[in-house]
């Protein structure tokens, strides 16, 4: 799972979204009682805000249905806030796609991709102290006994 910039541009037919910001906006919404294409995911945030909205979009490859799916997740579908909006590629398959029962990688829903990528935060922090910590950001290793020979040093 990764995040995509919003103004990015891809290949797509002339009326289609070219870029993963025109996806969402293709998405119908009108409020929260009638939310169209956009699922509420409840999602714990420090201000105090619980509420959070995902929706699949489709954007040249990515939809869906397809291998790569297109999740944006949201705290206002209408107006789209820069800083409080992903726009994700995931591979993880929706759960009524094709291939879900065959694919490589378990299906997901909009709350569990939601979830994973809010952990991405804290992973890379603790990846950031690690590396700190055990002087990796002054040593350049290439294979996983390399890595626990210098940690064991390291320690």
């Amino acid at each position: 799972m990764v995040a995509l910039e919003p103004h990015r541009g891809t290949w797509a037919q002339a009326d289609q979204p070219h870029t993963p910001i025109e996806a969402a906006h293709a998405l119908t919404w009108r409020d929260a009682r009638h939310p169209g294409d956009w699922t509420p995911v409840e999602r714990h945030l420090r201000d105090g805000r619980s509420e959070r909205w995902a929706a699949d979009a489709r954007l040249g490859g990515y939809g869906p249905d397809s291998p790569c799916r297109l999740v944006v997740a949201t705290t206002d579908p209408a107006a789209l806030p820069e800083k409080a909006t992903w726009y994700l590629a995931a591979n993880l398959p929706h759960p009524h796609a094709p291939h879900a029962a065959t694919g490589p990688h378990p299906p997901a829903d909009l709350a569990e991709i939601v979830r994973l990528y809010g952990l991405r935060p804290w992973i890379e922090q603790s990846y950031k102290q690690i590396k700190d910590e055990l002087g990796w950001a002054d040593f350049q290793v290439r294979s996983d006994r390399t890595i626990r020979r210098h940690q064991t040093l390291v320690n």
